[in-house]
């Protein structure tokens, strides 16, 4: 017992050769277009800042001022009240908006906080702003991005961190990433 081919097979092979070869490929396009704008909508390029060095990016340029790490035993992590086995990490940035959008205003950011092992990301962690804590930022320092300021300015971001975060071979990077320059965005080591 064979396999016959029928005059139904014969007269539809084209088709069937076509469905075949077109179904596969629409939805390998379909998903790669899916794919492509999925990594073009997120930070996944970083440019690395290295030191006090001056970043332009997102019409702005960055440079690192200063971290502070603070312990929970500490006396200042008591007070501040962290939570056990963790730290504050506090983030200053110096902020010169260059561009501006047609309102005026300088263009907005976000930033996180990784954990890094070479250029593999181990934690990714947004900023505390809204976490339980009671840290009080300096009065010449914005908290965070702010596209309302046009002159240059300090922003400070504060990250809670496991105590452990950035040590034995691994590193701090806080990244600061602007919508309309994804999916690069920059890279500071802490």
């Amino acid at each position: 017992m064979g396999w016959t081919v029928t005059p139904w097979l014969r007269k539809n092979w084209i088709g069937l050769v076509a469905v075949a070869v077109l179904l596969p490929a629409t939805l390998g396009i379909t998903f790669w277009q899916q794919w492509v704008g999925f990594f073009d909508s997120r930070p996944s390029a970083p440019i690395e800042v290295v030191g006090a060095d001056t970043a332009h990016y997102g019409g702005t340029a960055w440079s690192l001022e200063s971290v502070e790490r603070i312990s929970f035993s500490s006396a200042e992590g008591k007070e501040i009240g962290l939570p056990a086995d963790t730290d504050l990490v506090v983030a200053t940035l110096n902020v010169e908006p260059e561009e501006f959008d047609n309102d005026g205003k300088s263009f907005g950011c976000t930033v996180h906080l990784q954990e890094l092992d070479g250029d593999t990301e181990l934690l990714s962690i947004g900023d505390a702003l809204l976490d339980p804590i009671d840290y009080s930022f300096p009065d010449d320092v914005e908290w965070g991005c702010n596209s309302e300021v046009t002159e240059p300015y300090l922003a400070q971001t504060i990250f809670i961190v496991p105590s452990g975060a950035g040590t034995d071979g691994t590193r701090l990077g806080m990244s600061v990433s602007v919508v309309d320059e994804l999916p690069d965005y920059l890279r500071f080591t802490l």
